[in-house]
């Protein structure tokens, strides 16, 4: 009730500005509420005794009943806004605005806008009180700060180099300073980032086979031997990834991107099912306001126990736009040429191609972050047995939580119907795939993190002697830079 008490007679303060340019922000700062904030922030008025006159004279035409009704809304949209409900507190403060808008109300207005998404709207009304007075820092640096988050680093730095000029305390200049620091990162030519973690494997079946029994096949029965049966052991995993981007022209334009990762699988027991993939591909991005198109050539090596598997000759293009802050679509094409490097693997050579949509969604300032992919592998392998085609889909939720902790989920399906029928039975295999992936991580000592992840696998095939479960938890170390 005190807010609403002190807020009953803020429209009777409008008519003070007349005689007194900063009357509505004096009268906030004498309940402790926004004019407090700004002056701690900023130390300068946000108020205009010229804009504020015409909103005075719009207030004498309305009846006592009116000027009750706006004062509520007001009341009620502060609440909102100091309980940092952006997006239900903009639409009332608009609404106020269209009856009487004040230089206090344009602000409100901007900073609500620029938490909820509507950057464009922010802009407007902050340049819209620079117009009326260029000498509002605060109002400045919100504007250069929306600026920063649109991408347009030019006219956020032109914006700080003028509040720089106005001489601002220590506190402004310091908040500035990183500004223009994150400013510098985001529009170097060069920029880089690498990722390393060691961790050990528990695997429940580490070479994706049947369990021991006896399957139905053409002819009689067959059991898997005991090396193709389904095996348990625990490994090492090693995986390094890292990127280097350089900015061929200006910020938001033309770049150049090349990416390297590295993964290592070596179990203690079963060194025959260790696998190692290594991958660098390179290739130019071009980045927009609200796009991003990327095209990476790329070449991949594969080994298998100990020994050379397959090489992979790869292109990826995709291209992603973000229709706003809150959703983001993105399309992918690609193709792989794959060749194996001993004649008994011949068979598996193969062409492939996939095609993906993924629509994403960002929500709560970018903290919960999902993602549903849909798309369609063809694979065409030289032995018709190992041919196949068919849909898939996933669905991911990632967050980041205050304590530098990070959680990702993932469920994933895919179908494969295959062109031939396999070894042992007469009939065209099926397969229905299912996997579940969580993986938790904390950072710690900035550089530092640990994580945990698990992984099930169910494969349903038609033909029984390929159905398969596997389950694996991998406990690592790493650094990221």
């Amino acid at each position: 009730m005190p807010i609403k008490i002190k807020l009953s007679s803020l429209f009777i303060l409008i008519f003070l500005s007349i005689f007194i340019q900063t009357g509505l922000v004096n009268a906030q700062q004498g309940s402790g509420s926004p004019g407090k904030e700004k002056e701690e922030i900023i130390g300068d008025e946000i108020g205009s005794g010229a804009v504020d006159k015409v909103a005075v004279e719009k207030l004498s035409k309305m009846t006592p009943e009116e000027l009750q009704s706006l004062d509520r809304k007001l009341a009620d949209a502060l609440v909102l806004y100091y309980d940092r409900e952006f997006a239900r507190a903009l639409p009332i403060f608009q609404e106020i605005a269209s009856r009487a808008e004040t230089m206090d109300i344009m602000f409100w207005i901007g900073t609500s806008a620029m938490k909820t998404g509507e950057k464009e709207l922010a802009v407007e009304k902050f340049k819209k009180m620079l117009l009326i007075d260029p000498k509002l820092n605060r109002v400045r640096l919100e504007l250069a700060t929306t600026y920063f988050s649109m991408g347009r680093y030019d006219e956020a730095r032109k914006e700080l180099e003028l509040v720089k000029a106005a001489s601002p305390p220590k506190a402004v200049l310091d908040n500035m300073t990183k500004l223009m620091a994150a400013i510098d990162e985001r529009t170097r030519k060069v920029t880089w980032n690498l990722r390393f973690a060691q961790g050990v494997m528990w695997d429940d079946n580490i070479n994706s086979g049947p369990e021991l029994d006896t399957y139905q096949v053409m002819g009689g029965t067959l059991t898997p031997g005991k090396m193709t049966a389904e095996l348990k052991d625990e490994g090492s995993v090693t995986s390094l990834a890292g990127n280097l981007l350089f900015d061929i022209g200006d910020a938001k334009g033309l770049m150049w991107n090349s990416a390297l990762s590295f993964y290592n699988k070596a179990y203690f027991d079963f060194s025959q099912f260790n696998f190692l993939s290594a991958d660098i591909s390179t290739g130019p991005w071009w980045v927009g306001r609200m796009d991003i198109l990327k095209v990476p050539v790329g070449y991949t090596e594969r080994e298998y126990g100990s020994d050379r598997l397959s090489y992979t000759l790869h292109v990826d293009p995709e291209y992603e736009h973000h229709f706003n802050q809150y959703f983001s679509l993105k399309g992918l094409y690609s193709f792989s040429t794959e060749n194996f490097y001993f004649t008994s693997r011949s068979g598996l050579d193969n062409n492939a191609r996939r095609y993906e949509l993924t629509p994403t969604f960002y929500l709560d300032n970018r903290k919960h972050i999902f993602s549903l992919t849909a798309g369609y592998d063809d694979h065409d392998a030289d032995d018709d047995r190992n041919t196949y085609d068919g849909p898939y889909c996933s669905l991911s939720y990632f967050t980041k939580f205050p304590t530098n902790t990070e959680l990702f989920l993932q469920y994933q399906w895919a179908k494969k119907d295959f062109e031939d029928k396999p070894l042992l039975y007469n009939l065209y295999r099926e397969d229905k795939r299912q996997g579940i992936t969580a993986v938790v991580s904390q950072g710690f000592m900035k550089y530092f993190y640990a994580s945990f992840a698990f992984t099930y696998t169910e494969n349903d095939s038609n033909a029984e002697i390929y159905d398969y479960k596997r389950t694996s938890y991998t406990l690592s170390l790493g650094f990221r830079f």
